[in-house]
């Protein structure tokens, strides 16, 4: 450790004060941390940062961020998995919002593949813009891939932490296009963070980056690994990584397997607590826990707890609330996020003595263990069909998160288990310096997709920029070096892309040799889907589109409403992401339970994608699970359908479900565009209006649909979700609003409503929340009844605050703040300033015509009627729907229609409205995100247009982001 700052360090006062750790009033330095500032990290020097776990590396890059922050540029902090995104984005809003960004919520935002919101809870609509950006690798790729990554990144500081997620089979190419991306543009500065480089691996991986080289192995809190085989003690300790000492015996009565471990670990006079046992299984999480329980503590009942009453019953819960208690816990990805929270939160508090966890509490998730244990070291490889031993860089970074500072214990202490012929195998571990290499993962058989994203992106234009950019990835570099023959074919696979991708309609070539991406290929692009995928989706709207807009015309029928889900579901699943075609492999999985009959779906046969179901019934089986989620059953009786499934894995299946459904809407709006040529289209696409018409009538259909079954709700309750975003502490939970449905609350104004009876059913559904069920029952009916109304003050407040390059902010304030005629003034007034053509109609002279026939640039007329209504109100469907009638009384039945809703429409309206092909409702929030990128340049007319043209509910997630090619 340093007790002071290296000269010229570069910490500015408000750093230095604040965000380096004293001991006893002392500046404690680790030495990467003094080597990073005498290397200028604090000066905006670029830099790969490689040092053992519990150095430090994560307070480096937050010097880095809040020197850009201090210095104006934007920052981001990217990560591997969406509960480190979270960890760290709770502790940036307590380190960094209040001293470096004024305290503004909507400066610091999260971005996973769940959600994206600010630090006040709210959806981000431009995410990019924020000075502060914590996300996932996968996530910020995705944001910059829709927003078209800028030529330049000047004004960015970039921080990856666990860098070496890009050498991970299933993720790593992913990673490694994005730091392409970013390299190519260009960062302000970047800061690498690893722990499992091997010296070489990390001297390649800086020079490919142009960065410098930080590399130090010596560890603060040591490690000592030991092998228990047989009686006897194989162990190294970190302190001295080339002595291996084999001369210790196990203690008498003491066995080289887990539990026998844990009790000698935990009978000592001093025990490393608290001890976390890896697993390599999900289910010895649980069997494991449940054993040592018994061996341990010989059936002794604790108390049971009480921390997961307020959430709904799964297995997972049910086991550990009978086990807290007895300070034992298992943590998986099985366990739902909130389970995992408590789990989580028993740990940072002392509360846990043994915890059985998969590696998932190994990413990068900071927690003071004192010892950890290896149940198991070999995972199941579904490709070799045998278990296979992890390699070294996952074993090392996961013991690495045992021994952090502040850990009294001189060494941290690491145990594992080797028999038979694994004996050598196992002993390796011991090999502490000894990492494996970083493998390529851009490999020829996914050039088609890396090279869509590139021209999607616009960082390639023609065949010789995509050649030279591919075959300098990282990737390349490594293949170059270990396979020059095979590397040499790189240039030739490259243009086999191409014309792949050019056959499938997601890319035009010109004469000159120009390239570019068609509209449906840009969205293929931007979703972060296969181009496989892409193909697979294109052929299910062009084949089935007519029939399913003709179910959508049905929905109050529940069994049409769920053919149709059951269907555009299996589409879904069935795609390349989740099974693999053609030596395509895929990107997702389906849980293993659903391999085998389950569901009948012979009834779907016909209209399935796949009519043979039979030969693979997991994507049907998965669809009948996921129907079940988005109609309301409870998780608990969902787990209860397939033996051993579990609640993680049923909500993992959705938000991979969601995720698809998201590309799949984007790629239904771009292939709905009738203004796009023929030509441009992919060749299934080039058909009669008819079928582009049915297109259109199901994209914001499906895109409300990826919302239903990524929250798990009908449609009747979907706006519930709104009405918790605008409670402050308070949130409204899936279960509740289950619940609320039951006893027969399904709209805002039963919600609301003050009388005894609705009261009553509020209680019934808050049984179990704390304080107390009439606490929340009052805070739920106060924030429904201010749920628009707030919704419409924070959107005044933060587009006045962007409105700083637009002419005029009054348009603004009255755009909002206006009622009746008045606001027909502002939204006038707010059209002429951004030179949108507009003919009014309703003039007083001519009965019941529509207000306005609007002309954006470049496309067909549209036929807008603005409703307002004062306070709680909403726009219901009668009044949604007049301007139908209206257009077709005075001649403008040819037009789309649109009614802006001020401050909100009804949220039975778009269920409703979703069958008729022309009309489309906004609310006044929406369309003034719209108006607002308009008027920054970040959006055109003919986006606009898209976008309200769409029929459904027109809404600011939907708004595609700025194009910067």
């Amino acid at each position: 450790m340093r007790d002071t700052f290296p000269v010229e360090h570069g910490l500015s006062a408000s750093v230095a004060d604040g965000l380096v750790y004293r001991s006893e009033g002392a500046i404690s330095l680790t030495d990467v941390q003094y080597l990073a500032l005498e290397s200028g990290v604090a000066h905006g020097q670029s830099m790969l940062v490689v040092s053992p776990t519990s150095t430090g590396k994560t307070q480096i890059g937050l010097w880095a961020i809040a020197e850009g922050l201090l210095a104006g540029n934007k920052t981001v902090y990217l990560v591997t998995h969406r509960a480190l995104a979270k960890q760290k984005f709770e502790d940036f809003k307590t380190l960094l919002l209040d001293r470096y960004l004024e305290g503004d919520g909507a400066s610091i935002v999260i971005a996973t593949g769940d959600y994206v919101e600010d630090a006040t809870g709210q959806y981000s609509a431009t995410p990019l813009s924020a000075p502060l950006v914590i996300a996932t690798y996968e996530k910020y790729l995705a944001l910059l891939s829709a927003s078209g990554v800028p030529k330049s990144m000047q004004n960015t500081i970039v921080v990856c932490d666990e860098i070496q997620l890009m050498g991970d089979e299933n993720r790593g190419q992913n990673v490694e296009v994005l730091l392409t991306l970013m390299r190519n543009a260009g960062w302000k500065q970047f800061v690498g963070l690893s722990a499992v480089l091997k010296s070489k691996d990390a001297q390649d991986l800086a020079n490919w980056l142009r960065v410098q080289l930080i590399f130090e192995q010596k560890r603060e809190k040591h490690l000592r690994y030991e092998c228990w085989i047989g009686d006897q003690i194989y162990s190294v300790s970190s302190a001295k990584p080339d002595v291996m000492e084999s001369d210790k015996r196990l203690p008498a009565g003491v066995k080289a397997e887990t539990i026998s471990a844990l009790t000698y670990l935990l009978k000592q006079d001093n025990p490393p607590l608290p001890i976390i046992v890896f697993c390599m299984k999900k289910q010895d999480t649980y069997d494991l826990a449940e054993a040592f329980v018994a061996s341990y503590h010989k059936g002794k009942q604790g108390q049971l707890s009480l921390e997961f009453d307020t959430l709904p019953e799964t297995s997972a819960n049910t086991m550990l609330a009978k086990i807290l208690d007895l300070r034992v816990a298992s943590h998986n990805a099985d366990l739902t996020d909130e389970e995992r929270g408590v789990v989580e939160r028993y740990l940072s508090e002392n509360k846990l003595d043994v915890v059985f966890a998969t590696s998932t509490l190994a990413a990068g998730v900071n927690f003071p263990l004192g010892a950890a244990v290896f149940a198991n070291w070999e995972r199941w490889d579904g490709q070799q069909r045998q278990y296979v031993a992890i390699d070294s860089a996952e074993f090392h970074n996961m013991s690495g998160r045992v021994g952090r500072m502040g850990f009294e214990h001189a060494e941290g202490r690491v145990i594992y288990f080797g028999t038979g012929p694994q004996r050598a195998l196992a002993t390796s571990y011991l090999s502490i310096e000894q990492l494996p290499e970083i493998k390529a993962r851009i490999v020829p058989a996914r050039f088609g997709q890396l090279s869509l994203q590139l021209i999607s992106s616009g960082l390639c234009n023609n065949r010789a920029e995509l050649e030279e950019l591919v075959c300098t990835t990282f990737s390349a570099l490594k293949e170059e070096d270990n396979n020059l023959t095979a590397f040499k074919t790189w240039p030739s696979k490259v243009g086999l892309a191409l014309a792949g991708l050019i056959d499938a309609g997601f890319v035009v070539e010109t004469s000159g040799g120009d390239l570019s991406p068609t509209p449906v290929g840009r969205a293929v692009g931007f979703s972060g889907l296969l181009p496989e995928t892409g193909v697979f989706l294109i052929n299910f709207l062009s084949r089935k589109s007519l029939y399913l807009a003709e179910l959508i015309g049905h929905l109050e029928s529940t069994d049409l409403k769920s053919r149709l889900e059951m269907l555009i579901f299996s589409a879904c699943l069935s795609s390349p992401e989740f099974r693999p075609r053609n030596g395509v492999k895929p990107t997702r999985f389906l849980p293993y339970q659903l391999k085998d009959p389950i569901y009948d779906a012979q009834h779907l046969a016909d209209d399935l994608m796949e009519s043979i179901w039979q030969v693979d019934p997991a994507p049907t089986n998965a669809a009948w699970l996921c129907q079940k989620w988005t109609s309301g059953v409870e998780i608990r009786a969902i787990e209860r359908e397939v033996k051993s499934l579990s609640a993680g894995a049923v909500k993992e299946m959705n938000r991979n479900l969601s995720w698809v459904l998201q590309g799949l809407a984007g790629i239904a709006m771009s292939a709905a565009d009738k203004r796009v040529p023929p030509l441009l289209r992919p060749p299934q696409l080039r058909a009669e209006d008819t079928l582009l018409r049915a297109i259109s009538k199901l994209t914001r259909y499906i895109r409300r649909l990826a919302y239903r079954v990524q929250e798990g709700l009908p449609d009747d309750i979907l706006w519930m979700t709104g009405v918790s975003a605008a409670g402050s502490a308070l949130k409204l939970y899936r279960h509740e609003m289950l619940l609320l449905k039951h006893h027969g609350v399904t709209t805002p104004q039963l919600l609301m409503l003050g009388s005894p009876e609705a009261n009553s059913a509020r209680i019934l559904a808050f049984v179990k929340s704390k304080p107390n069920a009439q606490a929340k029952a009052n805070w739920v009916r106060d924030a429904c009844r201010d749920w628009k109304v707030d919704q419409r003050k924070r959107m005044s407040v933060r587009h006045l605050k962007r409105a700083s390059r637009c002419e005029s902010k009054v348009l603004i304030e009255n755009y909002y703040e206006a009622k009746g005629d008045a606001f027909e003034v502002a939204f006038e007034q707010v059209l002429v300033q951004l030179g949108v053509a507009f003919e009014k109609l309703d003039d007083k002279t001519k009965t019941g015509a529509p207000d306005y026939l609007v002309k954006f640039f470049d496309s067909p007329s549209v036929v807008v009627e603005l409703k307002s209504k004062e306070g709680d109100k909403l726009v219901d469907y009668n009044k949604a729907v007049e301007v139908l009638a209206a257009s077709e009384i005075h001649s403008f039945r040819d037009c789309f229609c649109v009614t802006l809703c001020h401050p909100g429409v009804d949220p039975s309206v778009p269920q409703q409205i979703a069958s008729c092909g022309r009309l489309s409702v906004v609310e006044s929030g929406d369309l003034g995100e719209a108006l607002l990128r308009l008027c920054e340049g970040s959006l055109t007319q003919q986006q606009v247009w898209q976008w309200l043209c769409t029929p459904g509910q027109a809404v600011a997630e939907d708004l595609p982001f700025r194009l910067y090619n």
